[in-house]
């Protein structure tokens, strides 16, 4: 245990990962807790501190109740792990929809113990309704754009304007190891409007995990400053 927390440190900062799907049967992240298992010794091995379980919430699929009843049987299974692993933070992947700001219950889907929403955007056309809601979700929390670098080659202007809205921006760790993608990611990078970092991990993908624990290398100085952000986000967050 004391090898693996010497580990989770660089240079006095906590390694976070944001984003993964590890919650075992909660989404097609992991299936069972054996693929779990796996996940954690793979995010042992990157030094990973905290990690934020995002489990996809399809507000087209899902009615909340069911989406929670599939978290809380996973947490239970989570807490049946005797090895060490992670910090475990509890939030959501939550995919846009119109009407999304009026739901019940949003609250809950934020990061267990704050007011950080982490929203997925759609693949499709973006419209004024999409800013609107945004703004309105702003009104009332902290937003963070999960993966932005899916979009950023063909909505590049419209996630300028999300984030001078007030919107904070997630990235895959993968996508700075993409050319086309880390040449327009790489201006958000230097103005500081990326606040964290996540390997996306699903199943057992060791190549979204390696990337993630080689991301030092490709940020540099501003890897530092976004785990910062990210541990500052996760402050008041309940860990498991």
């Amino acid at each position: 245990m004391q090898n693996v927390k010497r580990k989770k440190m660089i240079n006095g900062q906590k390694i976070i990962d944001f984003h993964a799907h590890i919650l075992p049967g909660a989404d097609h992240g992991s299936s069972s807790i054996d693929d779990t298992l796996g996940q954690i010794a793979l995010m042992n091995n990157a030094g990973v501190d905290t990690v934020v379980a995002t489990p996809h919430f399809y507000p087209n699929r899902h009615t909340v109740e069911y989406f929670f009843e599939k978290v809380s049987s996973s947490v239970e299974k989570i807490g049946s792990i005797d090895i060490p692993r992670p910090r475990i933070c509890l939030g959501a992947e939550v995919l846009y929809c119109d009407g999304i700001d009026n739901m019940q219950d949003l609250d809950r889907f934020c990061i267990r113990g704050t007011k950080v929403l982490i929203l997925e955007l759609p693949l499709d056309t973006w419209d004024d309704r999409l800013f609107d809601t945004v703004k309105t979700l702003l009104s009332e929390y902290t937003v963070v754009l999960a993966h932005i670098d899916r979009y950023i080659l063909y909505q590049t202007e419209a996630i300028y304007s999300l984030l001078e809205m007030g919107a904070r921006a997630q990235i895959n760790a993968q996508s700075l190891f993409y050319r086309k993608e880390r040449k327009h990611l790489s201006p958000l990078i230097e103005a500081g409007d990326i606040c964290a970092i996540g390997s996306d991990l699903h199943k057992l993908e060791n190549k979204s995990v390696r990337c993630f624990a080689a991301a030092p290398k490709k940020l540099g100085n501003a890897y530092s400053d976004i785990m910062q952000s990210a541990d500052e986000l996760l402050k008041d967050a309940v860990k498991i």
